[in-house]
């Protein structure tokens, strides 16, 4: 009987050991995975680091200048003398637009743009200006010529929008719906949400602008 007694306390105690010994092995286990997943983690979090530095270093550049004007005023190491003369505004309900002659100089090249800004300012808001080069007023006088006559035939179907967009943003547009039966025309910048509508007499004072100081600028640039 002591002799069984001492067997049975024999192999508990092995049976302990063994189980000591494979949960020691699991524990072990256990930290080598978990040393395993930190590893992997840091590994691919080191390689998406350069990745998401370049994406974000993309969008640290501002865009190109739209116009040779604004390309001309982001020269550095020089003196930039910026001309202007205001030659009119309209006041159109709470909203007021400018026509205004520019002439820039870089005083190291000698290097001259000439233009016209074009200022939207509704009720307090900022004034918006948008920058037109002199080699795009004649496309735009001509555009504005095309929209003040258009008429129902520009389409077969029952409405239309037609525009026309200069590089630096400013737009003039006239659109209908035979539904309604009138032809309107707005203006507007890339940064306003709706357009500023305007009357066809508008239209035309807004033209008379835009060509005197097309006629400004001739007398002032080199022939």
């Amino acid at each position: 009987m002591a002799t069984l007694i001492v067997t049975r306390s024999c192999h508990t105690r092995a049976k302990k050991r063994f189980v000591q010994g494979r949960t020691h092995i699991q524990y072990s286990e256990g930290i080598i995975m978990h040393k395993y997943n930190i590893v992997l983690v840091v590994v691919v979090g080191c390689w998406f680091l350069p990745v998401t530095s370049r994406a974000q270093n993309t969008n640290i550049y501002p865009p190109a200048p739209a116009t040779k004007l604004e390309a001309l005023e982001t020269n550095t190491s020089t003196i930039i003398i910026k001309g202007f003369t205001l030659i009119g505004s309209l006041s159109i309900n709470s909203e007021t637009v400018s026509v205004t002659c520019k002439e820039d100089t870089d005083t190291t090249t000698g290097r001259k743009e000439h233009g016209i800004a074009v200022g939207v300012k509704v009720n307090d808001q900022p004034e918006d200006r948008m920058i037109i080069d002199y080699d795009e007023m004649d496309s735009l006088l001509n555009a504005i010529d095309y929209l003040s006559k258009i008429s129902w035939s520009v389409t077969s179907l029952t409405g239309f929008d037609a525009f026309y967009a200069t590089k630096g943003g400013f737009r003039v547009a006239a659109f209908g719906s035979k539904r309604g039966g009138t032809i309107e025309f707005s203006l507007r910048s890339s940064h306003m949400g709706k357009g500023i509508l305007i009357t066809p007499s508008e239209l035309a004072q807004f033209r008379g602008l835009i060509d005197q100081a097309r006629r400004n600028l001739d007398a002032i640039r080199p022939k």
